[in-house]
């Protein structure tokens, strides 16, 4: 499982067999439409394509003040977050959906790309596996350039992505449709959305588990006790039925004390500066 993931372990073997540190190549503008692989994979982009700005990496020389990059193969910077056990927390198992369809389309390049993996992954039984899978390169795109840097990287090719993808394979258990999804990325030149793709694929894993997800806002810290309340009183909420939460608690000391509750098409203040605010409001209008 991903909670054994060796974040530090993976990005060395990616610098050691200099899977960011390649001459970008040039591309040109027009690009064939890949054709339908075995496990379902394809090419929605239309042939025409701008060609994209290079990135180059290049550990020829000594690091300069113009290329910090070069600096990366003596030291990286890691987000302490990348040392500690990942895990997506309580949330539902689910392998497959009946008829391997998402439950939602939108179409957008992340949108198509997700919903096809969607779709792949349920019929390879692995919904939960790749979600996984997706929500830690997500993470892992944020927190260290130098992955980041890799996406950006115009010039990344087959043999690239397969000393990546071998990477990935000696510090975790990640699924062989994850490994194909980022081949088929690299190969359409989209690694660059893989983030965006990891969100849109998180959403449609949701709305299938019924998975909610809320952000919680408190002057100051919830307290464990307080935190089961507050779950404790979403699932008994009548309109919940059947629903999981995935909660994501903020402190914020301007509301003062009470709770802020965000969802992704509501919002609850029940904070005690909404309160004075309205006070204030009734105040006022008495003295005109």
């Amino acid at each position: 499982m991903l909670s054994r993931v060796n974040t530090p372990a993976m990005l060395r073997s990616m610098l050691k067999n200099s899977v960011v540190t390649m001459q970008a190549r040039d591309f040109g503008a027009k690009k064939k439409r890949a054709s339908k692989s075995a496990e379902g994979l394809s090419e929605y982009e239309t042939a025409e394509e701008v060609a994209e700005p290079q990135v180059v990496f290049d550990n020829s020389s000594a690091a300069s003040g113009d290329k910090p990059w070069l600096k990366q193969n003596t030291v990286l910077d890691l987000s302490k977050d990348l040392f500690k056990p990942f895990s997506l927390g309580d949330v539902n198992v689910v392998t497959n959906t009946p008829d391997n369809k998402a439950p939602s389309y939108e179409d957008t390049i992340e949108g198509r790309y997700a919903n096809v993996l969607f779709t792949t992954a349920s019929q390879n039984e692995a919904l939960y596996m790749v979600y996984e899978d997706m929500m830690y390169l997500s993470e892992l795109y944020t927190h260290s350039e130098v992955f980041r840097q890799f996406t950006e990287n115009a010039g990344v090719g087959l043999k690239e992505i397969t000393l990546l993808n071998k990477a990935l394979s000696e510090t975790a258990n990640f699924h062989s449709v994850t490994h194909h999804f980022l081949t088929v990325l690299a190969e359409n030149k989209r690694l660059i959305f893989i983030k965006d793709i990891a969100g849109k694929y998180q959403k449609l894993y949701q709305q299938f588990n019924k998975e909610e997800k809320i952000t919680i806002i408190s002057s100051e810290a919830l307290s464990s006790t307080q935190q089961d309340q507050v779950l404790r009183a979403l699932q008994e909420n009548p309109q919940n039925a059947g629903k999981a939460f995935t909660i994501e608690y903020q402190v914020e000391k301007s509301i003062m004390g009470g709770l802020q509750m965000y969802t992704e098409s509501e919002f609850m203040d029940m904070s005690v500066a909404s309160r004075m605010n309205r006070i204030n409001e009734e105040v006022a209008k008495l003295s005109l």
